[in-house]
């Protein structure tokens, strides 16, 4: 499993995925953290879930092994840029 803290944006983060073509299947609500917001994104018609969560500013991007696609990590690696912080 990938998971990686960003320093950018959640609505950042979304208007690059819509610009890439990724469309989001899943937008909840985190209930351990107040005003803390999940989502699915992924390509129509396509393998791969990008998971990611805002909790009260602090975002992470996920990938489960099974639901890269082909593409997720990749992805998410290249959405974090540098100043990136893996997660256990």
């Amino acid at each position: 499993m990938l998971e990686l803290t960003v320093s950018r944006s959640s609505d950042d983060i979304l208007k690059e995925c819509a610009g890439r073509g990724l469309i989001v299947k899943l937008d909840t609500v985190v209930k351990k953290k107040p005003g803390g917001r999940h989502w699915h994104l992924a390509y129509p018609k396509r393998a791969g879930v990008l998971e990611m969560t805002d909790s009260a500013g602090e975002v992470s991007l996920r990938v489960l092994p099974s639901r890269d696609g082909g593409w997720a990590t990749a992805l998410a690696l290249e959405l974090a840029g540098p100043k990136r912080r893996r997660r256990t």
